[in-house]
């Protein structure tokens, strides 16, 4: 049963409600009673959307946008993100995760009478005020770092701003402080006061792999690189300028990628290549899983691997500041030994059922013969037939 707007607002508890609110730009009194707060949230939402969608991340206006374009009640079906929107937490856009294959979103017609006549307004605010720019190096820096001490970010984003905008730094630290970003992403723990990437989901981990590997020193990035790794959330993609990225991206469109699933495949290998200190076979993942891969021989596919591979050593990883693998002389990973001491080697193409051969057809909705488990329609095995 889809809700009214009043009634999902009234299922959250009264410090969720006031966190919604801070986040879209309401402050709401915790002495109020959760009726109260329902209700003044609720005429907010209502009243002055051109105000709240302009607190908003870019990725959730754009969202917001396309559901417009497609229309209320229209499933638009996509992948799965390594993050949530916060549009979908809260719960304005409706989602369904029952498919495993498909997140499935939509908005409500109550939502788009609200937002239809304001969302592209919001965007090309959030492009001429710099707002969207701001944030995309904001996150940028994040993503190459992990996580950042808060004095840290503020520093790198102040010197970005005073480079390009007016140097009004109250209104630089205005922006921020109305940022969602930097309230979804900044946390207090015993290491102290950060900022951490939506896409690091256990910030504990990085700081102790830092702690193992003793390494304290930071990297630096240009512009150019904190703006290419903050830009597309959420599918960002990382180092694809540098010789092993733009190899990798080569290697992925020769094996049949493009559009969204070639930067949904660099994606996937960007946050695979993080933890490439220990053997990870899911930095592999992209190669078994695509359009070509199965008609690779055993030599193309050590190439291929080695690409993959030298990618993974060259970009930027949190647990070394930043640093690459061969910049720091850790985390590398050597395909023709056994990695990290675990045991475990360059995966082989013979240790995929269906790969290298042709496989019968079968219907879409039947198990793919490759063993994956997955329907014929949704695998990697529909390109093989």
């Amino acid at each position: 049963m889809v809700k009214n707007l009043h009634t999902l607002l009234d299922g959250f508890q009264k410090p969720e409600l006031q966190d919604l609110g801070s986040l879209l730009g309401r402050e709401l009194s915790p002495r109020l009673r959760k009726s109260q707060l329902v209700e003044q949230l609720d005429v907010y939402l209502r009243g002055e959307p051109g105000r709240w969608l302009s607190h908003l991340m870019e990725r959730d206006v754009r969202l917001l946008r396309e559901l417009v374009n497609a229309g209320p009640e229209k499933v638009q079906y996509q992948d799965y993100a390594i993050y949530p929107s916060l549009v979908e937490v809260s719960g304005l856009v409706e989602h369904d995760d029952t498919d495993e294959h498909f997140h499935k979103v939509w908005i409500t017609r109550e939502v788009y009478d609200i937002v239809a006549p304001f969302v592209e307004k919001a965007i090309r605010k959030g492009e001429r005020s710099g707002q969207f720019d701001i944030e995309r190096i904001g996150l940028g820096y994040l993503n190459l770092y992990g996580i950042l001490p808060t004095p840290l970010f503020l520093d790198l984003v102040t010197d970005y701003y005073e480079q390009h905008y007016n140097n009004n730094y109250g209104e630089l630290m205005h922006m921020l402080q109305q940022s969602p970003m930097v309230k979804l992403c900044r946390y207090t723990d015993k290491w102290g006061d950060y900022l951490c990437s939506p896409c690091v989901s256990d910030p504990e981990e990085i700081h102790t792999l830092r702690q193992q590997l003793g390494q304290k020193k930071k990297a630096a990035f240009t512009e150019e690189q904190a703006r290419e790794a903050g830009a597309g959330a959420p599918y960002f993609t990382v180092g694809m300028r540098t010789h092993e990225g733009m190899a990798l991206e080569q290697l992925y469109r020769r094996l049949g990628y493009e559009g969204f699933e070639l930067v949904k495949a660099e994606h996937d290998t960007w946050i695979e290549a993080q933890y490439t200190g220990d053997y990870n076979e899911a930095l592999f993942h992209p190669l078994m899983d695509s359009p070509q891969g199965g008609h690779l021989d055993e030599e193309s596919w050590k190439v291929c691997c080695q690409i993959v591979a030298d990618y993974a050593d060259a970009v930027p990883k949190w647990a070394l500041y930043g640093l690459s693998a061969r910049e720091a002389g850790q985390m590398q990973l050597d395909l023709n030994l056994n990695t990290a001491g675990t045991g475990e080697k360059l995966p082989d193409v013979s240790d995929y059922p269906g790969m290298g051969f042709a496989i019968p057809h079968v219907a879409p909705d039947e198990p793919c013969p490759c063993g994956s488990g997955l329907r014929y329609c949704h695998c990697h095995g529909k390109y093989l037939s």
